[in-house]
């Protein structure tokens, strides 16, 4: 049995995997974290076609999620069959100004899966009856997701924030389900997919023989001859202060809340500083507002805190689900605990605890190849790359509780924020 507790030392830095960057004879870039150990390979496919682009609301995810229901030569079910027989998966998903193709395979099936990849990149017919399908499925899923209270705070309070008409803020409508066309996916594809609006990331074991085949399908994209300019879209935000957004539903006990206001942006200064204060505030399950709110009063099951970043814009948020009659009260204890880092320094041992379980945090994005190729990959859209990471290391090791509680006094003013409650 042991008796003498074992020796605590410094966690080392993170190894980052040196990655190599080609440009395409059409422009295509092409991003490789190659790790010969690996017997797999991922091909992330990324098009500047988000929902930021889109004419109206479900264009983006339906011309991507439509790219795997037939094409020229296969059916949906023949396309899922062959990446099935291969041991290989295909995952497709829109983002706010990304959407992305990702292709997970064997290394030694790698011609037959990239060049189904290409069929489906190249020669996607967006079928009509697969669309309505897809639109009727996701139509019963949003009329699920408008009767709860999450769902109706996290509209609001981002309508508060950038305003009605942004596509930031810009939510679903059960209209819009029945609006989108075949003929819209179609002009979107042709605006949007193709080798002026493409990158690539690709990660695993990056053979000679993958990268001639990958590049070869990738020559094959379409080269616009006239790219659209989209001009970067004005932010309208409402005066802070208490919102509600009402369900008009009375026999509903539990209410969901919103707490927040405009973040600290990933190439700010105080970044990190405000990356290492919301976690001690509600940034993981040991947080302040942890301890208080749910473990303390036991107004909630959990209740926590994040800054998220997004292309030109950041927000920071509480979020929680309590019942209707402690709404009141869950918003005073949020107070309270800001109040409480603006005005007492945070102790020492509390502090290095966050600091060592947010190092942490950053090490698990970073371990091994596929977890640090997607990194880049989300870090990519804000011009950075995972050195980041490194530097986001130094900065949280220098902070003290000095600092975070400057920070505190000068982002996280109660009288700036929204509170919303979806009831």
């Amino acid at each position: 049995m042991r008796t003498i507790a074992p020796k605590i030392t410094s966690l080392s830095l993170p190894e980052l995997i040196r990655y190599d960057k080609y440009v395409l004879p059409n422009g295509v870039a092409v991003y490789i974290f190659n790790d010969p150990k690996q017997e797999v390979f991922k091909a992330d496919i990324i098009f500047n076609a988000g929902i930021y682009y889109q004419p109206q609301p479900l264009v983006a995810s339906a011309t991507v999620n439509m790219l795997n229901e037939g094409t020229q030569r296969h059916s949906s079910a023949e396309l899922a069959e062959i990446f099935d027989y291969y041991g290989a998966s295909v995952d497709c998903n829109a983002a706010m100004r990304k959407s992305e193709v990702s292709l997970f395979s064997l290394n030694k099936y790698a011609p037959e899966t990239i060049k189904t990849l290409g069929e489906m990149l190249l020669e996607s017919t967006l079928p009509e009856t697969e669309l309505s399908l897809y639109l009727n499925n996701k139509k019963q899923a949003y009329l699920v997701d408008k009767e709860k209270t999450s769902w109706t705070a996290q509209k609001l309070f981002l309508k508060l924030l950038f305003g009605q008409e942004h596509p930031y803020s810009r939510s679903v409508e059960e209209k819009d389900y029945d609006s989108v066309s075949r003929n819209m996916l179609l002009d979107f594809f042709k605006e949007r997919y193709n080798a002026a609006n493409c990158s690539v990331v690709l990660s695993g074991n990056v053979t000679e023989s993958i990268m001639k085949q990958l590049s070869e399908m990738l020559m094959s994209l379409p080269v616009a001859t006239d790219v659209p300019t989209i001009n970067e879209l004005t932010f309208f935000p409402s005066p802070a202060g208490s919102y509600v957004a009402d369900s008009n539903d009375p026999n509903k006990v539990q209410c969901s809340l919103r707490v927040g206001k405009t973040g600290v942006g990933i190439n700010d200064e105080d970044y990190a500083g405000f990356q290492l204060l919301n976690t001690v505030l509600g940034g993981y399950f040991g947080s302040r507002l942890m301890s208080n709110i749910r473990e303390e009063k036991g107004y909630t099951y959990g209740i926590y805190s994040f800054n998220a970043n997004i292309p030109g814009a950041a927000y920071w948020c509480v979020s929680s689900d309590v019942n209707k009659e402690y709404a009141e009260a869950t918003n005073e204890e949020i107070r309270k605990e800001i109040r409480l880092l603006q005005t007492e320094l945070i102790e020492d041992e509390e502090l290095e605890m966050v600091k060592n379980y947010f190092y942490g945090e950053l090490l698990r994005e970073l371990d091994g190849v596929f977890a640090q190729s997607d990194s880049f990959k989300n870090k990519l859209v804000h011009g950075l790359d995972n050195t980041f990471y490194l530097s986001l290391i130094a900065r949280i090791s220098d902070c003290n509780a000095k600092q975070l509680r400057e920070l505190a006094n000068k982002y996280l003013l109660t009288d700036e924020m929204y509170f919303v409650m979806g009831k």
